[in-house]
């Protein structure tokens, strides 16, 4: 199964930017992103189940981490998994049955849809559906965001 972040969703927020700690990903779905790290802070967006994030810092039992348009939110630790996945940064992008662009191209793949990571190699990520390990192919680390 492919997940997809909506654009008409993606809109809902856009706020800012700074660096990384930890790559991860969102454990449930529709999970509340907070403006800061308490039930009664505002919520920002939902989050999708394997939607990836660059956890920054942590406080008590929340996370504060980045996406992939560079939003910034708090969720609860117990939502955060150590599952790495991959959401596609780009309008339309090639997926290839090896980590080459001499390699066939396997599949198409547009922007916001989600994939877990299964190997990496060089500039190249293998991706997968989220759910099951079947591969989908190879596409260009700087394609996507997650990685």
């Amino acid at each position: 199964m492919k997940l997809i972040f909506s654009s008409i969703t993606l809109g809902l927020f856009l706020l800012a930017s700074p660096l990384l700690a930890a790559s991860n990903s969102i454990g449930k779905d529709e999970v509340n992103v907070r403006s800061g790290p308490s039930l009664r802070q505002k919520i920002l967006f939902k989050a999708p189940l394997g939607y990836p994030v660059e956890v920054e810092k942590k406080k008590g039992d929340w996370v504060y981490f980045r996406d992939w348009v560079n939003n910034r939110g708090w969720v609860r630790k117990d939502l955060i998994s150590d599952v790495q996945t991959a959401v596609i940064k780009v309008n339309k992008a090639n997926v290839r049955s090896g980590p080459d662009t001499k390699n066939g191209v396997v599949a198409e793949v547009s922007e916001g849809e989600i994939y877990k990571i299964l190997e990496r190699s060089g500039e190249w990520v293998k991706i997968g559906y989220y759910e099951g390990s079947d591969p989908v192919g190879w596409i260009r680390r700087d394609l996507v965001f997650g990685d």
